[in-house]
């Protein structure tokens, strides 16, 4: 592997234009990590003009200015940009005219005074359980006479929470700052400035992952593996084309997490660096020219960057804490984050890298022929020739359901009043991977009914082992019915299979949707 590192760095050192262009990138976003690290994100600086000195990061001085101020008082061209301006100098003049009035008379100066509390909510479940009585007792029957039990209002409470089903937030110690403002000048925190800093932390690797490509893409066009396999494996050869680019983005994760402070941004940014080398070389392994590389990269781009940063907007669902984004997010704020959610976070990406690497590396004997639909049902036609393997393989391809149905979120968002396609979409993208090893391991003769059986149990179980944390033990009998409909799904696609594989994914992706439909209605009426 060391021998392969070696030439990969030799044969960069002859593109200097590719090396200079990625150095140069990579210094630029590294000084505007530094730059905002130290002084904030300042989106609004500069962008309103005066023809004073105001002394507002807004304000600059211009000899064509957007507000005039002469003699005490303000002048306006009347365009909106104009307005804008005078608004923001308006609440400037307020500002410090609070901040005066409070330097000099203290809290006597307001009424009142406001402070802003961050509260962590955990999500928890709670079951609503009915208790039925063992014998129902007629009115003839009821003794006279006989007093009813007072319920005090202490149990009339614990009887209630007992018996409702809802999500109940609860509330873990305040995170104050100690910053009290009067009411009209109270700004909620917003997202866009700690998205910002996710997202320059994660940009420097997708220049890296941009030229492992191009570099993996070119050794395919020349069949430069045509020589190299002859002397060292498949995977030596892929692992060892890695190592220069992993040593690059371990020194990037390792300066910025000095920067912030924080040891925790280094492991999640290396297994973010990780799993898009990963990625980027089985894309390879996919395309069979740079053009269609370029197509494919762009639309997986688009996926693994939504499957990173839309969960973070939902930081307060346990869900997203898949996402390293999140866990970025929350140690750029400066909070404590739980362990658990650590390992859960890198330890799926770990797995998908893992799994792309060594379908990349078991797949080089056919890596110049046929299309992109065909080397896919080939590769998984080799990894099914055993029924356990259409569990294990089923069951590990999880976190890459995940991956597509969170993208697939994101781009139907529009759509969220109209919840029924959504659930077809989603629908048809477990289905695909549940139908894919079942049409691969019928390719490899064996029973198909068996192995639709198998494929719904390795989905269902690898489903259920991430949501495992998040279910509550009394439930955990309920989870049959889930069970029975991913086995009904996989057979009806067996049965249907033999018109061809896309008639069988209709029908069985229309019946999963019906299913999802109907546990969504009785959820809501």
């Amino acid at each position: 592997m060391l021998k392969i590192a070696k030439l990969e760095m030799r044969l960069k050192k002859g593109s200097k234009k590719v090396s200079s262009i990625a150095i140069a990138s990579l210094i630029l976003t590294l000084m505007l990590m530094y730059q905002i690290a130290s002084s904030g994100v300042r989106l609004d600086e500069g962008i309103y003009s005066s023809n004073l000195e105001i002394g507002h990061r807004s304000f600059t001085v211009s000899e064509n200015p957007d507000i005039l101020i002469e003699h005490g008082k303000v002048y306006l061209r009347g365009d909106l940009k104009s307005l804008s301006a005078f608004d923001e100098f308006r609440k400037y003049l307020r500002e410090e005219y609070n901040k005066w009035i409070y330097e000099k008379y203290g809290e006597k100066a307001f009424p009142v005074l406001v402070n802003l509390h961050e509260i962590p909510t955990e999500v928890k479940i709670a079951i609503k359980s009915i208790e039925r009585p063992e014998k129902v007792v007629t009115p003839k029957e009821k003794e006279v006479g006989t007093p009813k039990p007072v319920t005090t209002v202490e149990e009339r409470t614990t009887v209630g929470e007992s018996e409702t089903q809802e999500v109940v937030p609860t509330f873990k110690e305040f995170k104050t700052e100690v910053r009290y403002t009067i009411p009209e000048n109270l700004q909620p925190p917003i997202l866009l400035e700690k998205f910002v800093y996710a997202f320059l932390l994660v940009m420097p690797f997708y220049f890296v992952a941009q030229i492992f490509s191009s570099s993996f893409m070119e050794d395919k066009v020349k069949r430069r593996f045509d020589v190299i396999l002859t002397v060292v494996s498949a995977r030596e050869f892929l692992l060892g084309k890695m190592i220069p680019y992993v040593t690059l983005g371990s020194a990037i994760s390792i300066a910025i997490a000095i920067i912030f402070g924080k040891a925790l941004i280094m492991v999640l940014l290396i297994s973010i660096l990780i799993l898009m080398l990963s990625i980027d070389s089985f894309l390879v392994f996919l395309s069979r020219s740079y053009k269609e590389m370029s197509f494919i990269s762009v639309v997986v781009t688009l996926v693994v960057t939504a499957y990173l940063f839309i969960p973070a907007v939902f930081s307060f669902i346990p869900m997203s804490k898949l996402s390293p984004v999140t866990l970025l997010v929350e140690s750029i704020e400066g909070g404590e984050t739980d362990l658990r959610y650590v390992l859960l976070s890198v330890s799926h990406l770990a797995l998908m890298s893992f799994i792309l690497i060594n379908l990349t590396s078991n797949s080089f004997e056919f890596m110049y022929t046929r299309g992109l639909i065909e080397k896919v049902v080939e590769l998984t036609a080799k990894l099914t020739d055993r029924y356990y393997k259409v569990f294990t393989f089923v069951l590990v391809s999880i976190p890459f359901v995940l991956l597509t149905e969170l993208f697939t979120i994101a781009i139907t968002f529009p759509l969220r009043d109209y919840i029924f396609p959504v659930l077809i979409v989603l629908a048809l993208v477990e289905e695909f991977f549940k139908g894919l090893f079942i049409y691969s391991a019928s390719m490899n003769k064996l029973n198909p009914y068996v192995s639709a059986i198998l494929s719904a149990s390795g989905f269902f179980v690898g489903e259920k082992l991430i949501l495992i944390p998040l279910i509550p033990a009394n439930v955990l009998s309920l989870l049959l019915l889930p069970l029975l409909a991913h086995i009904v799904s996989s057979l009806i696609f067996v049965i249907t299979m033999k018109w061809g594989f896309r008639v069988g994914l209709a029908v069985s992706s229309i019946l999963h949707s019906t299913y999802n439909g109907l546990m969504v209605w009785m959820l809501l009426i």
